[in-house]
């Protein structure tokens, strides 16, 4: 078939999806961009039915800010202290290292990278099962009991007698935490708009860093005073993040509605406002059931893979650094004490990097230019850590690191904002994470015994895995950029053929099959 016989047969079909929505039926259709047409109506999103019973309203840009303000000021301080606090959790066992823990449970050779490795083996493993459960059980909810019982692992560390209970247990929390990342995606998308994603994404991720200056502090103070305590100074430490943990539970459990329409934080006109707010999304509260044939999009998606690739690029140094973090600091020659507290910059510059990040949005609208150039930062600083021959130059070098998270934060905001269809995006989630878990698994292991104190063998690793990140970060723009200039120029050809139904935003179509959908670039 030649290409204007294609546009002829596509023409056709937008007049026939024309001629069917003009009629009273309770099923409506719409033209996909790849030329399908598609029945709306069955198994929408919940937005859909919120929508349906409520009158669309004019959102003027002071109403939309005094809305935003308020979410700004009750969610965003929950998932930011529950990033700081999962944060915390997972890394606590790198302040432990040099507190003694490799001492009292007899670790050689790789056995200390293998306390990290295991904690993304069980997130790897539960991936997939968390997706599903997220979507047929109350996503919020279901997230906060796993935080609560998360923090009481946490505190069940200091029981453990030998190294193979220790390792289960950080199995374990990995596990409960695959069922507790996708819920940032899902609050992303019930509350903020694709312009505001990547921004905010930053702040969760900013917390991270002071999550790291503060546990730098409590673990400098509980060494410092070895003497005064009935157990390990490490194990207090695991206590601590543990009841941080129950706590942030609780907290998301009783005050974190499901969706928007159930938010005791909100008045009936600021849940209108919070739906208009995310109409330009395309995408709505979620749906409740789970649709095959978006999965199978999903695996089809090059994209996802994408995302995979790239989750596995960022996450290989970020598994080793962040694991061997204190341990590359009394390489540089500091005592167990002092390597403690050197900590706490590389979380303050993680902490203003990231933390920024909304405000440079609002400069340049182009998430992906920005993440290249924090990643070319990134290659530039861990050049200095692993070549420089200067203590103090590679030092500097590894606190620069802090901003490295930049290449999570692109993968999770881009699923959030160019990932259409519930099942489709807890998927690519899902699909995303396995590979920042198989990253994660790996990074410590490039950390090898025989390398030490200086590891430089891990440091050009981690170099080019930062390059690597950078090249597939350009493939998903170019990618982007095409696809979007196709959609507009079919909808330019089609002019009135053109049909939008109404709420059609909230129908649960993915993106390769709603017309009115462009990818954020």
């Amino acid at each position: 078939m030649s290409p204007t016989d294609m546009k002829d047969q596509t023409i056709e079909k937008c007049e026939s999806v024309q001629d069917a929505t003009t009629e009273d039926v309770p099923l409506q259709t719409i033209l996909s961009p790849s030329g399908k047409v598609l029945v709306l109506g069955e198994a929408a999103d919940e937005a859909m039915e919120f929508a349906k019973h409520h009158e669309h309203i004019e959102l003027s840009a002071e109403e939309d800010r005094k809305v935003k303000r308020k979410i700004d000021m009750i969610v965003m301080p929950l998932f930011s202290f529950l990033y700081m606090i999962q944060f915390m959790d997972k890394t606590c066992i790198s302040f432990a290292a040099v507190m003694g823990i490799q001492t009292d449970y007899k670790m050689v050779d790789t056995m200390y990278s293998w306390t990290t490795s295991c904690f993304y083996l069980g997130y790897l493993f539960a991936s997939p099962f968390a997706a599903v459960a997220l979507q047929k059980l109350p996503s919020m909810r279901t997230s906060a009991i796993c935080i609560v019982i998360w923090g009481v692992i946490q505190c069940l560390h200091v029981t453990a007698k030998s190294y193979a209970t220790f390792t289960l247990l950080r199995t374990l929390l990995g596990v409960l935490e695959a069922f507790v990342s996708p819920i940032f995606v899902i609050m992303m998308n019930q509350y903020y708009k694709k312009s505001e994603h990547f921004g905010y994404i930053g702040v969760l991720y900013g917390c991270n860093g002071l999550g790291t200056v503060i546990l730098a502090c409590i673990s400098y103070g509980l060494y410092h005073n070895l003497g005064s305590y009935t157990m390990e100074a490490y194990k207090v430490l695991f206590i601590i993040v543990g009841c941080l943990t129950i706590f942030n539970g609780l907290l998301i459990l009783f005050i974190m509605p499901n969706t928007p329409a159930d938010a005791r934080f909100l008045n009936d006109r600021e849940k209108l406002a919070v739906l208009e707010r995310i109409r330009g999304n395309n995408q709505g509260f979620g749906s409740k059931t789970f649709k095959w044939h978006q999965m199978k999009e999903c695996f089809m998606d090059m994209r996802t893979w994408l995302y995979f690739l790239i989750g596995i690029s960022v996450a290989i140094p970020n598994g080793g650094i962040s694991s061997f973090g204190s341990i590359i600091l009394k390489g540089f020659g500091y005592s167990t004490e002092k390597s403690l507290l050197m900590k706490a910059p590389i979380g303050a510059c993680e902490l203003v990097g990231l933390v920024i990040l909304p405000l440079i949005s609002y400069f340049i609208s182009k998430r992906m230019i920005i993440a290249v150039f924090y990643l070319l930062v990134c290659v530039m600083s861990t050049c200095l850590l692993a070549f420089s021959k200067n203590k103090n130059v590679a030092l500097a070098g590894y606190y620069i690191t802090g901003i490295a998270p930049v290449g999570i934060i692109t993968i999770t905001s881009c699923v959030a904002s160019n990932t259409a269809g519930h099942t489709k995006k807890l998927t690519a989630n899902a699909i995303s994470l396995i590979g920042y878990s198989a990253g994660n698994i790996v990074g410590p292991q490039t950390f090898r015994s025989s390398d030490a104190p200086n590891y430089p063998k891990a440091k050009a690793a981690v170099v080019g895995c930062y390059c690597a990140s950078i090249a597939l970060m350009g493939l998903m723009s170019f990618l982007n950029v095409r696809e979007n200039r196709r959609r507009d120029k079919m909808q330019e050809e089609l002019g009135d053929k053109y049909v939008v139904v109404e709420n059609q935003e909230f129908a649960d179509l993915t993106d390769f099959e709603n017309p009115a959908f462009r990818y954020s670039l």
